[in-house]
């Protein structure tokens, strides 16, 4: 499951790969653009965890992106 996946990269991970898919670092305001221009939440979920603010976009259930947000 990805969240248990996202809750496995430490705080402080700049790299990682979930599910064959390589996690980039992007600032909290391309994020805020990202979530804003997906107003129906389809395309781009958000999960904020103890490790982290993590973006995702996923097709048919696969994980197409990943996206942690530096702060």
């Amino acid at each position: 499951m990805i969240l248990d996946e996202l809750l496995a990269i430490p705080a402080d991970a700049t790299t990682a790969t979930i599910q064959g898919v390589e996690m980039q670092i992007i600032s909290a305001d391309q994020a805020d653009k990202m979530l804003e221009a997906d107003t129906n939440n389809e395309k781009t979920h958000e999960c904020i965890l103890k490790n982290g603010r993590f973006l995702f976009e996923s097709e048919n259930g696969e994980l197409t992106t990943l996206y942690k947000v530096h702060n």
